[in-house]
């Protein structure tokens, strides 16, 4: 059996507050490794004029990005292009689980932006009783019957067809594409959901135009809500709370940036990963 790859520390979350916590562990020579299933750099990429950062006067934020990804190229750190799905305290160590692997890590520093909390009316609710944030993981559960993918990003349709393989399904895009990887199978709608209904389980994707009978429901966004990734991770509002060493009420696990509040700024996001990272390395 081959034994899940190990660090020391690993940050979930490729935006400048985990750019900044990677470089920071990794100048004190110790393993990381960067969990980002999109491109780096977050929200920021998107600025068209950052001019509060400090030695980079009126950069848009592509060009600050590519300077920060410069940095942990540099470095070496690696970046695992996988979402992160769910983590779990096993003593010792953290398990972490994505769509395609498992991981092992000593400490973790949460860097995943503001907290995506369910968008869904009874999203929440129905979460494991045919609401998934993972197709790979749960696929098995819903063998030849009706299930319904919401994606959010280009990066569904890998899911999707994989859940075409074992289940009717049908294909809920958030976003706008040409989906000619997707499997032939795939019934594609175009609306919006807006409620999910149920007794004990799932049986009902209420839509804008339409509703859906179907047992399960894979909600595939870019980030899962983070207080899910780790359940009991406790908040403040949409905010992961810390203490003044950014660590969370798990033992190991530290948070920074716009997971932890405002002002949600760039720089605040950098310093943030620095003090986390550092923190993490001391024990």
């Amino acid at each position: 059996m081959v034994e899940d790859k190990k660090f020391e520390v690993a940050v979930i979350g490729g935006g400048p507050a985990g750019m900044s916590a990677a470089v920071n562990v990794k100048i004190r020579n110790k393993d990381v490794v960067i969990f980002e299933s999109q491109e780096l750099g977050g929200k920021i990429l998107t600025a068209p004029h950052v001019d509060n950062y400090l030695g980079f006067y009126d950069v848009n934020g592509r060009e600050l990005v590519n300077n920060f990804v410069a940095h942990i190229n540099k470095l070496e750190v690696e970046v695992i292009e996988e979402k992160i799905v769910q983590i779990y305290s096993m003593g010792d160590y953290f398990a972490l689980t994505t769509n395609q692997e498992s991981y092992k890590a000593e400490k973790i520093i949460l860097a995943t932006g503001v907290n995506n909390q369910a968008q869904i009316d009874g999203e929440a609710d129905f979460l494991g009783k045919g609401v998934s944030y993972c197709a790979t993981c749960d696929g098995q559960l819903f063998r030849d019957k009706e299930v319904v993918v919401i994606g959010y990003s280009e990066k569904s349709i890998e899911e999707v067809n994989y859940l075409s393989e074992l289940a009717t399904t049908y294909f809920i895009p958030q976003y706008d594409g040409e989906f000619v990887e997707l499997n032939s199978e795939v019934e594609v709608i175009k609306d919006k959901p807006q409620e999910i209904k149920g007794d004990n389980l799932v049986n009902e994707l209420i839509l804008e135009n339409n509703s859906l009978e179907v047992e399960g429901i894979f909600i595939l966004r870019p980030t899962v809500p983070t207080d899910e990734i780790i359940s009991g991770l406790e908040l403040e509002g949409n905010f992961i709370k810390i203490n003044e060493k950014f660590e969370t009420n798990f033992e190991g696990v530290y948070a920074a940036g716009d997971c932890v509040g405002a002002p949600l700024q760039v720089a605040k996001a950098i310093g943030d990963g620095q003090v986390a990272a550092l923190n993490s390395v001391k024990k």
